[in-house]
């Protein structure tokens, strides 16, 4: 199945976002982020030693994540 981009709607004028912004957007905590999500999955930019996340980088993320359920595999479950 064809996986659909996600788009980040908060915040539309922002392009980088900050490590407490993007774990907000995620539902996760700021050590999660930091701990759990390597570099090479979620890339980060560093400004003047502040560190932020690119929207599209951020997005790409959650796309990445993203698992679809074959609704015959539902309907097999709720039939059992």
């Amino acid at each position: 199945m064809k996986k659909t981009s996600y788009e980040i709607t908060e915040w539309p004028e922002k392009t980088l976002f900050s490590r407490q912004e993007a774990a907000k957007i995620l539902g996760i905590g700021v050590s999660t982020l930091d701990s759990l999500i390597p570099y090479s999955e979620l890339p980060r930019t560093v400004i003047h030693k502040r560190v932020f996340i690119h929207r599209k980088e951020l997005e790409k993320y959650i796309t990445s994540c993203t698992t679809y359920v074959h609704q015959s595999r539902n309907l097999e479950k709720e039939g059992a």
